[in-house]
């Protein structure tokens, strides 16, 4: 007489293994879909693009009123001296309209931050040669100049990530589907 498992008895057979020369293949996963109105997190990257521009748009007016004192004290044309403070304090209120238009509440956007990147870039590579050309003395001039074009140029990189470009589209959809329309769109 046999006895069942519980009491004791023997184990039933085992089925046998399946052959070994077949992979063995996980279940497909599907993506899910978000629900409307879903926006993916804030890429770190616009907060720090935003925080740079600021840095520059601050660097930027601090070069200006530099410029502007130094050719007060020097005696040089003070009409060349403010036309080029003002050109370099410019380019800082550039930089700072670039930041806030990369952390508008509805539609953000990287063009500017770029566009004032660029010119930045631009202005502080021809006052880092100049200042390098003149040597020691003007040492603190070409750091700040240096400093301020490292930070131009990371800037510059963090605006064309692509995390950063599908997060502004993903905005820029929601926050038509809630209703806002773009003002400068034609």
């Amino acid at each position: 007489m046999t006895q069942p498992p519980q009491w004791g008895g023997r184990p039933p057979a085992r089925p046998p293994h399946p052959p070994q020369g077949y992979p063995q293949q996980a279940p497909p996963t599907y993506q899910q879909q978000p629900w409307p109105g879903w926006l993916p997190p804030k890429p770190p990257h616009l907060t720090i693009l935003a925080i740079l521009n600021w840095i520059l748009a601050i660097g930027l007016l601090v070069i200006a009123a530099f410029v502007l004192m130094s050719f007060l004290m020097s005696g040089a044309t003070l009409i060349v001296g403010i036309l080029l403070a003002a050109v370099v304090a410019g380019f800082g209120v550039l930089n700072a309209l670039g930041a806030l238009s990369v952390n508008h509440p509805h539609f953000p956007n990287t063009t500017a931050s770029q566009v004032a990147g660029i010119f930045t870039g631009l202005v502080l590579a021809v006052a880092l040669f100049r200042s390098v050309s003149r040597g020691v003395a003007e040492l603190v001039p070409s750091m700040a100049s240096a400093v301020l074009l490292a930070v131009c140029i990371f800037s510059l990189v963090l605006a064309t990530r692509p995390a950063v470009k599908r997060w502004i589209v993903a905005k820029h959809q929601l926050s038509l589907s809630q209703g806002h329309v773009q003002r400068n769109r034609r």
